[in-house]
């Protein structure tokens, strides 16, 4: 007998296929990739373009109408729970990362627009009015990363921010404070990581942090009354909040314990340790240290900022230390691992033991990943291949095994040419990306 699971399945795998066939480079989006509503609210590294999200998001819906709760365990800067939420679908995501717990539930709302606008002038009040020049944090280096006259300014910001009585407000003033203080520090923009600027660039620089403040805190606002105007035009909205369930979650994904199962995940995981790919740890490190971070989760570690690589540090391959034992494992389950791996036989140990860190960490979440799928679940996964020691890593190979060890099946699998995805810098160890998988997999019964 067929099933007729397989026939959606099937029939997913072609309406995704098809639109691959219709237009070279379909799944690019040049051109086509600007950031609206929620997603332009915040520069967040690495960040998927929100088209492939809602594509993919659309399509399955179409084949599996009874899709009604999506998951993501790298949720990031929010994008599919975004995306998720343009569809009338509940969502839950989880991030080890405090500044993307900040960004999502930001931009899960509440949407009291008239509500936030007179804040907003108030809080323009209390700014103007502040006329201390006490700075009153103190973290290791400021006076490295700050000049005295921002970290005055960026205090009057804070101080004018804490006293609004709002929670929800006050989230929405740190997400423009966060954007504020990686604009006016003293480390470069030009990476992701923290690299001091020359002396010379120091001093030539002028800042206007109180002005570029504002300029963020306007242009969130109209981007919050862009997406809650069209939510509300959909029917999603209820008294300024968003009619359906969001659960945005900071924990660890192999930690990470949902009270509901999704009926499909969707989700972009790191590509790789932070240290060559992506350092979002380094990239938060100086925003948090101006919030509350009370205000984004009350039971937060204050210890995730004890360094400034300490968050990548709790990251997937963080910790590259590594047994025989767990290489082992790791082959057992996936063939193109252990090919892969003994493909490094002749390059300095530090580089299999990167690709192994990351691998054996990616696995010990899949468990708990695998729990916050219902049972037949759609998955789908965005992966870019890597290069270690001037090879690529088949990390799509890879989780593709993984994944079917935990009794998942394959079902499709596409490529996509990125264009506008700004990744790490080339060196040693690693290449920027110019490719993505998109792999389509279920979820065992």
């Amino acid at each position: 007998m067929i099933d007729v699971r397989d026939n959606h399945d099937a029939l997913l795998c072609q309406r995704l296929e098809a639109l691959t066939e219709s237009k070279e480079d379909y799944w690019s989006f040049r051109g086509n990739s600007r950031r609206e509503y929620g997603h332009g609210l915040f520069q967040y590294p690495a960040m998927m373009v929100p088209q492939l999200a809602g594509i993919v998001l659309a399509e399955a819906c179409a084949v599996h109408p009874d899709i009604g709760r999506v998951c993501d365990p790298f949720a990031g800067s929010g994008t599919i729970m975004t995306e998720s939420m343009f569809r009338g679908l509940s969502f839950t995501g989880c991030d080890i990362n405090p500044l993307a717990i900040l960004l999502c539930r930001v931009k899960s709302g509440p949407f009291f627009m008239s509500a936030l606008e007179q804040k907003v002038q108030e809080l323009l009040g209390r700014i103007n009015g502040d006329k201390s020049t006490a700075v009153e944090i103190n973290f290791p280096n400021i006076d490295k990363w700050f000049e005295k006259d921002v970290q005055q300014s960026l205090s009057r910001l804070r101080r004018s921010i804490l006293l609004e009585k709002s929670g929800w407000a006050r989230r929405f003033f740190w997400v423009a404070l966060a954007e504020t203080v990686r604009l006016t520090s003293n480390s470069r923009t030009s990476t992701f990581k923290l690299h001091i600027r020359t002396e010379e660039n120091i001093a030539s620089r002028q800042h206007d942090a109180i002005g570029m403040f504002k300029k963020a805190l306007e242009r969130n606002v109209e981007h919050y009354r862009m997406q809650e105007a069209q939510m509300s035009e959909s029917g999603l909205m209820m008294r300024g909040r968003y009619s359906r369930e969001v659960e945005v979650l900071l924990s660890d994904a192999a930690d990470v314990r949902v009270e509901e199962q999704c009926d499909m995940l969707v989700t972009s995981p790191p590509y790789g340790d932070n240290t060559s790919t992506v350092p979002y740890g380094q990239y938060s490190y100086l925003p948090l240290q101006w919030i509350d971070l009370r205000d984004i989760d009350p039971k937060i570690d204050p210890e995730c900022l004890r360094t400034t690589q300490e968050i990548d540090r709790r990251s997937l391959g963080g910790c590259t230390r590594v047994t025989k034992e767990e290489q082992a494992l790791i082959s057992s389950r996936s063939p193109k691992f252990a090919d892969y791996i003994q493909s490094l036989a002749s390059q300095p140990p530090d580089r299999a033991n990167r690709v192994t860190a990351f691998i054996r960490d990616l696995e010990a979440t899949l468990g708990s990943i695998m729990k916050m799928v219902c049972p037949g679940g759609i998955m789908v996964w965005i992966l870019g291949n890597r290069k270690v020691g001037g090879q690529r890593v088949p990390f799509d190979a890879i989780l593709s095994e993984l994944l079917t060890s935990h009794g998942a099946k394959r079902l499709c699998q596409l490529t996509r040419r990125i264009s506008s995805k700004r990744m790490a810098f080339k060196n040693s160890i690693a290449d920027t990306m110019s490719r993505e998988t998109i792999l389509v997999m279920r979820k065992g019964e």
